[in-house]
This record gives structure tokens, C-alpha cells and sequence, in this order.
């Protein structure tokens, strides 16, 4: 059983596999100011909602398809499968280590300046 029949659709899985694992990247990423700032939470929401609607058109644009079906469903899924049970860790890792080298760097700082 062939799960593309056409080159076409799998450029267009795999671009939408790279979308979902850049959804959720993104995702990520919008999560420091809303941690910050609480009242941004729901324009950082429509912001990555938006942000990802675009991402998956231009996906489907490039790959040259004219309608999302459900293998391009199937990547963006897959993808931010990807990211959340495998890098995500690594890359909330990252978040703490720069978070807790800025906080003692600022620290550092402020005493110096007193």
C-alpha cells in the first residue's frame, strides 16, 4: 500500500511536518511573555493562531497543492507531535539555562550598581 500517490503529496506532507514542528516552536517561544505579562495571553493566542493558519497556506502553496487534506492534516499533526514528545524538552531546557544565566547576570548587575 502506497500512502502518497503523488511526489506532490509528499512535499506536501513534509513541509506541513515542518510547519507543526515550527507550530510548536512557536508556541513555545510566545510562552515567555505570556508568562511575563498575563493580560497578552489572548492576543499572543490569535498571534500564533494566525501565525500558523499562514504557515500551513503558504505550505500548501509551495508544495503546490490546492486544498489541505488529511495526509497535510496528518504532517502539521505530526510535527507538533515531533516537537512536544521529543525536542520540546530540550528546547524548555534551553528557556531555564538563558532565564537563569540573564536573572544571575542582572543580579550581578544591580549589585554592582548600588
Amino acid at each position: 500500500m502506497i500512502f502518497f500517490e503523488t511526489a506532490l503529496q509528499a512535499r506536501a506532507f513534509l513541509l506541513l511536518l515542518y510547519t507543526g514542528f515550527g507550530a510548536g516552536l512557536l508556541y513555545d517561544l510566545l510562552s515567555l511573555p505570556r508568562r511575563r505579562w498575563p493580560v497578552l495571553t489572548p492576543f499572543l493566542d490569535v498571534l500564533w493562531c494566525l501565525t500558523v493558519t499562514a504557515a500551513c497556506a503558504l505550505a500548501l502553496a509551495v508544495s503546490g497543492e490546492k486544498q489541505a487534506r488529511v495526509y497535510a492534516l496528518l504532517g502539521l499533526v505530526c510535527g507538533g507531535a515531533i516537537y512536544s514528545l521529543g525536542l520540546r524538552a530540550l528546547v524548555l531546557g534551553v528557556f531555564r539555562w538563558l532565564r537563569k544565566k540573564w536573572s544571575g547576570e542582572n543580579a550581578g548587575n544591580q549589585s554592582a550598581a548600588q
